[in-house]
């Protein structure tokens, strides 16, 4: 059934990219076969769509400078997208293609995302790419992108997750930098221990972002059987996680009061960044991402030292110093004219050239991580800010871990989750409730898919 809807869409997507082509006289923009005034061939042009708050044009330059002077005859045009969530991000993308705007290279937040559109056949497959490369991709890259036996995109940042805390507030309510031994009950505690004052001035403990990620804190430090559905289509919401993701929210949200309600967060339209860097919340799981924020940027500058400690385990009898991995996904559009150059360049970003940003931990297993995190560091604002005693703890002490395959409608499973679990957020439904409707709504979605 998935596959008829998928090809719907892509109909679509492939009617509006004609009726677009049809509609202009000129040629494309970034077409490989406009030639100069003395008949040479002009630079290819090469489109890379991506979040701007991921990869601004600051850091783009020096990236682009790099690979412009490697290869002389493409030139890359960085789109850099101002939607405020890579969800909303992701939905722009989709309309550009459907739309028959020109598209190349382009940036996918998540596993999610990626499986859905390789699945309608947006993306193109990279086979070819690497094998004539010839390189073993598992040998080159920590995330693997295969989906039923194709490559179709390239990894990029390597996100670890882990624990960023205020040091002010943990020294304030007496407390000491967590080990892998503390547990999600620890962390709750914590949480009530940092929480400060009423009202508009509130200072909260902790803070959960509205990412499905958030649903499933008892789920991700776990190495093995983590997601709600497994990549066979089995259910596994009954796992200890899941009950445990649950009460990890209702307790703090509702009963200790210690996290920002989840009505709030929704309402109001919070951003995590401005929460922590504006001392309004004391702690909260994030990637490492943020390795090179809590020392300060333009927009959020670093007033305070952030210490890290590892993701809680969910009971102290629990293997310790797991947590969950992740990439963002660089893939070409299938529509793209120039999927040679955009190659080129894709493979080039996914190692070398993400490192030139000293900005985000990569996925290439070749990088010198070392190195590359004293760099990100010092490129910071406020390097003092980072307390790199706590970091090499984490990085050095947790194992990353990683989702099983996505399935082809896998947003559509977290959305389905995450409905569910709103509603006892929301205080309509009670935990049992809330597990028992999930389970139900998901076997009838996984059904409806083996058809």
């Amino acid at each position: 059934m998935w596959k008829k809807r998928f090809a719907a869409v892509m109909t679509t997507v492939v009617a509006a990219g004609a009726v677009a082509a049809c509609s202009s006289g000129d040629k494309e923009p970034n077409s490989a076969s406009s030639e100069g005034a003395n008949g040479a061939k002009a630079p290819v042009t090469v489109r890379f769509h991506a979040q701007n708050v991921t990869f601004d044009k600051t850091m783009m330059a020096p990236v682009i400078a790099k690979f412009e002077e490697k290869y002389p005859g493409i030139k890359i045009d960085y789109v850099g997208m101002t939607e405020p969530t890579s969800d909303e991000v992701t939905k722009k993308i989709d309309l550009l293609a459907a739309s028959g705007e020109p598209l190349d290279v382009f940036l996918l937040a998540d596993a999610r995302s990626y499986s859905q559109r390789a699945a309608n056949g947006m993306l193109e497959p990279l086979n070819g790419f690497i094998e004539k490369e010839g390189f073993k991709f598992t040998d080159e890259y920590k995330t693997d992108t295969l989906l039923d036996g194709k490559y179709y995109a390239l990894p990029g940042t390597f996100n670890q997750w882990f624990v960023i805390m205020n040091k002010n507030h943990l020294d304030e309510a007496g407390l000491k930098v967590p080990t892998i031994d503390w547990t999600w009950d620890d962390y709750l505690d914590y949480a009530k221990k940092m929480t400060k004052g009423e009202g508009a001035s509130k200072r909260y403990g902790t803070y959960y972002h509205s990412w499905a990620d958030f649903f499933l804190l008892g789920m991700w430090n776990q190495p093995g059987k983590n997601d709600i559905v497994w990549s066979d289509g089995s259910l596994n919401m009954d796992h200890p996680g899941v009950r445990k993701s649950l009460e990890i929210r209702q307790r703090s949200e509702m009963a200790d009061k210690s996290a920002i309600p989840y009505a709030d967060a929704i309402s109001q339209k919070l951003a995590y960044r401005p929460l922590y860097f504006n001392q309004n919340v004391s702690m909260m799981a994030m990637g490492s991402w943020m390795i090179g924020e809590v020392g300060g940027t333009d927009q959020f500058p670093s007033t305070f030292k952030t210490v890290f400690a590892p993701m809680p385990r969910n009971e102290k009898s629990d293997p310790a110093g797991h947590a969950m991995s992740s990439s963002n996904y660089l893939a070409i559009a299938s529509t793209s004219k120039h999927k040679e150059e955009a190659y080129k360049f894709m493979r080039f970003f996914s190692t070398e050239g993400l490192s030139i940003m000293q900005k985000y931990m990569t996925s290439w297993k070749k990088e010198d991580s070392g190195k590359l995190l004293d760099s990100i560091i010092q490129s910071t604002k406020s390097p003092e800010n980072i307390d790199k005693e706590s970091l090499l703890y984490v990085l050095n002490n947790t194992k990353p871990v990683t989702l099983p395959p996505a399935l082809p409608y896998q947003a559509e499973v977290y959305k389905v989750y995450q409905e569910e679990v709103e509603k006892l957020l929301l205080g309509q439904q009670d935990i049992d409730k809330s597990i028992a409707a999930a389970k139900e709504r998901l076997q009838k979605l996984v059904n409806a898919n083996k058809k």
